[in-house]
């Protein structure tokens, strides 16, 4: 699930999760803990996936002995909401600028950045610039599709045990 906003989107409501902070736009979660932020996100991906100009990034998938990557080019401008990931892995930020928000915290991360996320996490990401963002993991699979069976999941909604 990955979504890009439209103009303008959400960011006047009260208690909105995006607002424009000195003409840049920013995350806003003034209760930082791990269940209000969850809360926020789902919020997010509920209005999201309700709005009519969402819409899927394409991934470049690359595979190689036992290591997985995919890799997204996130467009200017665009809120990107992620898949709940099932397993840990590494994130690099390849080219770009963009903010991240998840249930353990939020930044604003440019190229060259390289971060682990565990198990559990959704992330929230909203380009500043063109973005090449890039999830690796681990596997023993072969098939693209079993390998994001085994990696992450659309929805806290149902029951998943984290491995």
């Amino acid at each position: 699930m990955n979504v890009t906003y439209g103009p303008g989107f959400a960011m006047t409501k009260p208690g909105a999760l995006l607002v424009v902070v000195n003409g840049e736009i920013a995350f806003n979660v003034p209760d930082r803990s791990p269940a209000a932020i969850k809360r926020q996100i789902g919020d997010l991906v509920r209005d999201l996936m309700a709005r009519p100009d969402k819409r899927e990034f394409d991934a470049k998938h690359t595979l190689i002995d036992g290591v997985y990557t995919r890799t997204l080019f996130i467009p200017k401008g665009s809120l990107l909401v992620g898949q709940i990931h099932l397993k840990e892995c590494v994130n690099v930020i390849a080219k770009g600028d963009i903010s991240i928000l998840t249930e353990t915290g939020l930044g604003r991360f440019q190229a060259g950045h390289v971060a682990v996320s565990g198990p559990g996490i959704q992330k929230v990401g909203y380009a500043h610039e063109d973005t090449v963002f890039i999830n690796v993991f681990r596997t023993d699979e072969t098939d693209i599709a079993k390998i994001e069976d085994e990696i992450a999941r659309e929805s806290r909604e149902e029951d998943y045990l984290c491995q």
